[in-house]
């Protein structure tokens, strides 16, 4: 009798990149509020309140872009690789104008994107001059995801991981730059400049790649899928994400309805939840490629073996993170801010961010291992429900009818959390060894950028 094939290897190789290329994502977040919080902390509501409606625009229009790394990797499978190069460049087309829409909404929506939802008056103006000088950065950076589709699809993820890092010194040095005389204005033009950086050389770099031709990359004419099927496999994610992230805009202008210091600390603490999180969607998306795997062999029993193991491991990774977290809890507060205040409300607050941590890590791997079966409505209208649903009502009752202030969104959150975990575990255990016909990682793949910059726009 064969023993049973363990998982926990393959897990953990596949898991460590791509938690790493997520975390920078995160990464810029984390730059711009820890520089804002020492050296402007006066400015973080409006840092805060400037990414909420940015948030919507950047996530949705990524959303659209998804159709890029699944086409392009069909491209291969279908014994076209230049076919590979068409959907990149009809993938950065659609990058332009997406994002081009995104900035003229923004900026012919400006203070009218905050005024009617009860922000407080003084922190307006400022909140959307910072949004105004975001939305230029949402075509480059677009541009720069379209890239880190195609290079995912042909097998070449390092390339677009190390431009990343690399942006991310540059924003750091823009950030210490410009935050100490401009403030949040100053953070959100080192954005703009690290994005630029970020597309211009991955572009470069993608142009210049020694296979270049064999991809098309440098070759018109080849033939390859259109825009109609980028937009068939777009749309669909584009709500999805676009719904998600617009909850968490929600609950930052809930914040922003409370005050200053309720908008500063809520967007800190989510910042600090969102990079732990990076490590549940790295387990998440090596979860999702080793179930497909198994499906594809039509081991329905070793794809559950493999969700299972996923779902542990990060279990396992939750508990140290959470247990981490919760040791370092004051000095993890002074160093987001110089606010004695702030930074005192912030470490007090710390331990409901722990746990949030296993059903919200739990929640995204169950989902993708849902989804690498071919249950794909499943998991989004169970994040619709939670997050869209349950957590911004909660959110408003908590923290504005029974005065619960920063504590009373995180319970919103932490109660939507362990309702998005608790269907999605339960709906894993009933089908988990079933058979199904879904045989493909690309799809259940595709998930985890998307993911990371929902998360980097909550945080």
């Amino acid at each position: 009798m064969t023993a049973p094939r363990s998982y926990v290897g393959a897990l953990l190789r596949l898991a460590g990149p791509v938690a790493l290329a997520r975390l920078g994502i995160i990464g810029m977040a984390i730059s711009d509020v820890v520089v804002v919080g020492q050296l402007a902390p006066h400015e973080l509501p409006h840092q805060a309140l400037g990414w909420a409606p940015t948030a919507v625009f950047l996530v949705a229009a990524i959303g659209l872009l998804q159709g890029v790394q699944v086409l392009a990797a069909r491209s291969l499978g279908e014994g076209n690789p230049q076919g590979a190069g068409v959907v990149l460049r009809r993938g950065l087309v659609l990058a332009i104008v997406a994002g081009a829409a995104s900035v003229g909404l923004m900026w012919w929506g400006g203070e009218r994107l905050f005024s009617p939802f009860g922000v407080e008056a003084g922190l307006v103006p400022l909140s959307a001059r910072v949004m105004i000088v975001l939305a230029l950065s949402i075509p480059l950076h677009l541009m720069y995801i379209a890239g880190t589709y195609f290079l995912e699809a042909i097998k070449k993820p390092a390339i677009s991981t190390i431009i990343m890092w690399l942006a991310n010194v540059v924003n750091l040095g823009l950030n210490l730059l410009w935050v100490p005389q401009h403030g949040a204005i100053g953070s959100a033009w080192a954005t703009v400049g690290a994005r630029v950086f970020l597309s211009g050389a991955l572009l470069l770099w993608i142009f210049l790649l020694r296979d270049g031709d064999k991809f098309g990359v440098r070759t018109l004419g080849a033939r390859g899928h259109g825009y109609g099927a980028l937009l068939a496999v777009g749309v669909a994610s584009a709500v999805s994400q676009a719904v998600e992230a617009g909850a968490f805009s929600g609950m930052t202008v809930i914040a922003g309805r409370l005050g200053a210091n309720v908008v500063a600390g809520y967007q800190i603490l989510l910042n600090l939840m969102a990079f732990v999180f990076m490590i549940a969607l790295g387990m998440a998306a090596a979860t999702a490629v080793l179930v497909s795997e198994a499906i594809g062999r039509k081991t329905p029993r070793d794809a559950a073996r493999a969700g299972w193991t996923g779902i542990g491991l990060n279990e396992i990774s939750m508990i140290v993170a959470a247990v981490a977290i919760f040791v370092f809890a004051v000095p993890i507060g002074h160093a987001y801010t110089a606010d004695v205040q702030l930074a005192a409300l912030i470490s007090s607050l710390i331990w409901i961010c722990v746990l949030i941590l296993h059903p919200d890590g739990a929640q995204v791997v169950a989902a993708s291992a849902l989804r690498a079966r071919g249950d794909n409505w499943f998991p989004t209208f169970s994040h619709i429900l939670a997050y869209a649903v349950v957590m911004p009502v909660l959110g408003y009752w908590f923290a504005e009818h029974l005065h619960m202030g920063v504590a009373g969104l995180l319970f919103a959150i932490l109660a939507s959390s362990l309702l998005s975990g608790g269907v999605l575990l339960l709906r894993w255990w009933a089908i988990a060894d079933k058979p199904s016909d879904a045989g493909h990682a690309d799809d259940a793949l595709i998930t985890g950028v998307a993911e990371a910059e929902v998360r980097d726009a909550r945080g």
